[in-house]
């Protein structure tokens, strides 16, 4: 007896899920029992008899631990439920949001009239778009013997057997959506289109544009008609013919609207928002010759429940106050609801809930047996609450495509298939100009299992060949899995995710390879650029508009070049307007830049593409081997080819006067405390040249002649933990430092390879801008207060005097 009542229950259930489901346009007062009858017929035996037996199996199993879980709810548990529920619902009812006017257009059963406007023979025989196997729709006339969409096509014959299926056309399709997105677009730049026959649009701005306009706006003809103004009178020229196909029972054979311009004149339209909706639909079958439905309502939730009230070719309207909301809501039926398919009725009406004015009076018990997104969901349904956003360019998370076809094993097929679902979705990435890192291969096999596959590469790919190479592997591994058996499918797709952010595709840094490479300039245009009138190198005034694309770093440069520093009282700086009022980092390194240019030498053509440039020993390796260029990085950090070169020691005998360093700005007696800059030597003496001498962290071996003699600069030395004498040789030439580094600010060459001191040097050029502002002293041009390079070699510093 218990066997049979679970046998009873089960085929009940599984009825249920294989059932009809007429909530849907053109499908009211059906004979359901015989509809379903003939549904069960045909499916018992087939694999997809089978799956959905097994999955209604699945969904018995959730609801009984549903009921169980209910049945130890205790009155405490619900008070607090509720509780929390009431919280919410306050919450929610002070962010009810009522200003919007969103509209939901569904275009009336779009493939079965793009397919009957082209061939009028189909107009009143019942038709259907798709295969034997799949339906993607069906025209009014089917949908009378239950035919619809997602309702396969030996079914459907079973149905109507006088019913005819056309081959589905997307090429055509996307181009009628393109003609009527374009109507969209003047209600709604920013519409979100949810497939090719249906979109959201937020009306509201342009009501508010609609009150004021003059009522020649809002007149619309249809295309036999021109609109002719002479001396303010409107003129008919041509008779006016019928425009939309019959596509349903009782449909006008033309829209009423034409109907009224051929009686007479043409059609006006209101400002409010039903107008404005009507006028809409009437450009719709003006541009297409296709029929289209719309809801009104506060967001986007109700609006699509309404734009299924008045199918076909109609409309309604949801009056923006809570109460017409409330009212509206109460006896909606929970399927009717986006997002509530047959699986979540199900699990609903084991609870007793049918309609949404159920859900609001057991929200607390769903708050304890769904989880808290879906009993938030389902809270905001009750309310008639939905979205007031519409947002159409949302952070896309994935791009797929996938296609359905009859059983395939054959590798050969199956791999050919693969590699035409890359290159599709390829193309589909190259539109986006999007990159993914996660490859997914999802499959089907003929038992309906269907399985996904994912790997995450290193880097972000979108060409076919890359989508292949991983799609293939992956489709490989699963061909493996059920050997030596054959991998019987019936579905396949590639899904591309973890898209590359704006972030991710710009560079975080240089290629190691491109920083080493001489850079070529061309000499030309630097000499033409330096011999620009200094006029054109002045800033625009305020109020010209600046060119949209960003200026080069040399413009700016210009820029400052053109106009003078003046100095003022209290050292504040006078007479910079324009890209003058930049910060310091960004003048320094636009000068840097000039300077950069202007002194540069053009490379050997040879050099970019045969050698590489060490950053140690600044020489020339002939190679472009990576590891043989590391390996001789390595050797000169090691000191390996410190005793190489042979070269004369005549620059490193130089008198007191010449001690190594940079000359910043001529000698200025103002006294500025070094703390003011965020500089702390760690001592300061004073040069035989009147100037400072900073010896923190200096290698001895630096400096002018042997600093061993010097007690000032060792005690120095070992005071602050720095580095020791070195017990290596006497070097007997200056390369057997290296090459000297020049400081990226001033381009100055500094007999130096100590990082140390050139940091240092490079922080005082960075800041020296700031200490003269400090000081209330006027910037000085370094182009024409440099000292000879031969009196750059010491550490000393004769622009600023600092005491700390």
């Amino acid at each position: 007896m218990a066997t049979g009542g679970t046998s009873s229950s089960s085929e009940e259930g599984f009825l249920s899920r294989m059932a009809l489901n007429d909530n849907k346009a053109g499908m009211e007062g059906l004979n359901r029992d015989k509809i379903n009858k003939i549904i069960m017929e045909s499916s018992k035996g087939s694999r997809f008899y089978e799956n959905e037996l097994k999955k209604e199996q699945q969904v018995n199993q959730r609801i009984e631990r549903m009921m169980l879980q209910k049945a130890h709810i205790t009155e405490q548990q619900l008070s607090k439920a509720q509780a929390q529920v009431e919280k919410m619902t306050s919450d929610l009812e002070r962010g009810r949001d009522l200003s919007r006017v969103i509209v939901h257009v569904d275009m009336d059963a779009f493939y079965a009239a793009v397919e009957t406007r082209d061939c009028p023979d189909l107009m009143d025989k019942p038709m259907a778009v798709g295969s034997m196997s799949m339906l993607s729709t069906s025209n009014y006339h089917a949908r009378k013997f239950g035919v619809r969409a997602a309702m396969p096509g030996f079914i459907a014959k079973k149905l109507c057997p006088n019913l005819v299926i056309v081959p589905t056309n997307f090429d055509k399709y996307r181009a009628v959506s393109a003609e009527v997105r374009e109507v969209f677009a003047d209600y709604d730049p920013h519409f979100l289109p949810m497939s090719l026959d249906e979109a959201y649009l937020d009306i509201s701005d342009h009501l508010e544009q609609r009150r004021g306009w003059p009522e020649t706006d809002l007149v619309y003809l249809s295309p036999s008609l021109s609109l002719v103004e002479e001396h303010g009178d409107l003129q008919e020229t041509v008779e006016v013919e019928g425009l939309s196909p019959v596509l349903f029972e009782n449909s006008p054979s033309s829209s009423p609207c034409l109907q009224d311009a051929a009686g007479g004149e043409v059609e006006v339209f209101g400002t409010c928002a039903e107008e404005a909706v009507r006028e809409m639909r009437f450009r719709i079958e003006q541009k297409t010759s296709l029929t289209a439905s719309a809801g009104i309502a506060p967001n986007m939730m109700l609006a699509k429940v309404c734009s299924d009230k008045n199918k076909p070719n109609g409309q309604y309207k949801l009056s923006s106050n809570r109460q017409a909301v409330i009212d509206f809501i109460q006896d909606l039926p929970v399927r009717k609801v986006s997002g509530i398919g047959k699986v979540t009725e199900k699990m609903l009406g084991a609870l007793g809930i049918t309609s949404c004015s159920h859900l609001g009076q057991e929200m607390a018990l769903l708050a304890l047996l769904f989880s808290e997104t879906s009993w938030h969901h389902f809270l905001h349904i009750s309310m008639g609450l939905g979205s007031t956003h519409i947002e159409r360019d949302g952070e896309r998370k994935s791009m797929s495509t996938e296609r359905t076809f009859g059983e395939m094993s054959a590798l050969k097929e199956q791999f050919s298939l693969c590699r035409e679902l890359c290159q599709d979705l390829a193309q589909d990435l190259q539109k986006e100009a999007l990159k993914g890192k996660t490859v997914t291969l999802k499959l089907k096999n003929v038992n309906f299992e269907v399985k996904t596959r994912a790997w995450t590469l290193p880097c972000a790919v979108a060409t076919t060949e890359e989508l292949f190479a991983v799609a293939k592997d992956l489709l490989k591994t699963e061909i493996d899995n059920v050997s030596p058996q054959p991998l019987r499918l019936r579905l396949m797709g590639v899904r591309v995710s973890s898209f590359a952010s704006a972030d991710d595709k710009k560079p975080l840094q240089k290629s190691i390879v491109g920083f080493l490479h001489k850079k070529q300039t061309n000499s030309s245009s630097t000499s033409q650029i330096s011999h620009k009138p200094v006029k054109e190198h002045l800033p625009k005034p305020p109020g010209l508009t600046q060119p949209s694309a960003c200026p080069s770093l040399v413009q700016q440069r210009q820029g400052q070049e053109g106009h003078a520093w003046v100095p003022s009282r209290g050292g504040v700086e006078v007479g910079r307007t324009g890209e003058d009022q930049q910060s310091f980092l960004q003048r320094a390194h636009a000068q840097s830049l000039r300077l950069q240019a202007e002194r540069e030498d053009p490379p050997e053509k040879g050099d970019w593409n045969d050698s590489l440039t060490c950053p140690v020993c600044f020489r020339e390796v002939n190679t472009t081997e990576l590891t043989v260029f590391n390996r001789h990085i390595d050797q000169c950090l090691s000191g390996v080819t410190m005793g190489q070169n042979n070269h004369t020691d005549t620059e490193l005998e130089r008198g007191p006067s010449s001690t190594t360093g940079l000359l910043l700005y001529e000698t200025s007696t103002a006294n500025i405390p070094l703390s003011a800059v965020g500089l702390n030597p760690v001592c300061l003496n004073t040069c035989p040249n009147g100037g400072v001498s900073i010896h923190r962290g200096t290698d001895p071996n630096t400096l002018k002649g042997s600093s061993q003699s010097d007690p000032h600069v060792r005690d120095c030395l070992l005071s602050t933990g720095g580095p020791r004498p070195m017990t290596t040789p006497k070097p007997e030439s200056r390369d057997h430092r290296g090459p000297a580094l020049t400081c990226p600010v001033c381009q100055e060459t500094q007999d130096t390879n100590d990082l140390t001191l050139f940091n240092l040097h490079v922080d005082l050029c960075l800041n020296q801008e700031v200490l003269h502002e400090l000081g209330g002293l006027a910037p000085v041009d370094r182009t024409t207060h440099t000292a000879p390079p031969a009196a750059h070699k010491g550490l000393c510093f004769r622009d600023v005097l600092f005491t700390e």
